[in-house]
């Protein structure tokens, strides 16, 4: 089952406060594989306070490369999942 969140809901939800080591040792995981594939694809991504960290059970990622906008347009995380 997708489902669509409102962006704004949920980044009120996930404002990063303090984060766990697990969460740190994932951060820095992604940055590198996120480096990765920007230099395979050309494709560099600048977000600035928009970070949202966490288990996912499903994401999808919006697919306009002319707005220059990439965000999650289906999100759903692992917590809300066990509840359904």
């Amino acid at each position: 089952m997708r489902v669509t969140v409102s962006m704004q809901t949920k980044l009120k939800e996930k404002r990063m406060t303090s984060l766990t080591e697990k969460e740190i040792r994932n951060f820095k995981r992604f940055r590198h594989e996120l480096t990765k594939l920007s230099l395979k694809y050309g494709v560099a991504v600048k977000s600035i306070g928009n970070l949202m960290i966490g288990e996912i059970a499903d994401i999808e990622y919006s697919n306009d490369p002319e707005s220059g906008d990439l965000y999650p347009e289906i999100l759903r995380w692992a917590e809300d999942a066990e509840e359904m």
